[in-house]
């Protein structure tokens, strides 16, 4: 087998001899261990505020600067709390709901769902994507994606207007995610002109090795089966 440059993957143990143990696709593998740059990434623990399995956020730890850990997690923290007020403004809709004969068979199973996932962690830079989902009423629930990207030396939250810092690097990010969607699937039917992509300071997105992933929110350039769809727009396009 082979490995592209910049692929990323685990690394189990070393050998004397100049090999790295890994997986690859599912087995035991090795690699020249002088081609591998090694990173620490920082550690990411679940949650689940007070205790509500369906509101599960994330928590950095093992940090040399907890100044800068506590900023990481206070951020964090921030958010699942504002979460939690939604939980219970929906919960207490559906029991008023049920209470007034609202609801007709299963519509006042009302829910509200937050996850993450870590995107990127490289040490330098961490990325959590969160997802809050609610459902309250109807044919189906609706989700909303969040990043949280920080710069790990300092704790600062980077926002979109970090990366991009300029209309004229916004505009080539524009048209760089139209051109790659106008052709392909799931964007060819809703995507037809670039206006119809539209980044702006509420774009979401995370890091990537080679530079950011957009993610675009359901329904905003795909159709809601799928999603979250995301386009990875290299350093080089905004540079």
């Amino acid at each position: 087998g082979s490995l592209k440059s910049g692929t990323s993957v685990n690394v189990y143990s070393k050998t004397s001899t100049g090999w790295s143990e890994i997986r690859y696709k599912s087995k035991k593998a090795y690699v020249s261990t002088k081609y591998l740059s090694f990173y620490t990434g920082v550690k990411v623990t679940k949650h689940h505020y007070k205790g509500i399995k369906d509101l599960a956020y994330a928590q950095v730890s093992g940090m040399k600067n907890k100044k800068v850990e506590n900023k990481i997690n206070q951020t964090l923290s921030n958010e699942a709390k504002a979460s939690y007020k939604t939980y219970l403004k929906i919960k207490e809709d559906a029991k008023k709901d049920k209470k007034n004969g609202n609801c007709q068979e299963l519509m006042c199973n009302y829910e509200y769902i937050t996850n993450y996932k870590v995107k990127y962690n490289d040490g330098s830079k961490l990325s959590i994507l969160t997802n809050n989902y609610a459902y309250t009423g109807g044919a189906h629930g609706i989700g909303y994606a969040e990043s949280f990207n920080f710069t790990i030396s300092n704790g600062k939250q980077m926002k979109i207007s970090n990366v991009l810092t300029s209309k004229s690097k916004m505009n080539s990010v524009q048209k760089f995610a139209y051109k790659y969607m106008k052709n392909r699937e799931p964007f060819k039917h809703f995507v037809t002109k670039s206006s119809d992509v539209k980044i702006n300071k509420d774009t979401q997105f995370y890091y990537n090795r080679d530079g950011i992933t957009l993610v675009f929110q359901e329904y905003e350039v795909a159709s809601y089966a799928d999603g979250n769809p995301t386009v990875s727009v290299p350093y080089s396009v905004y540079k």
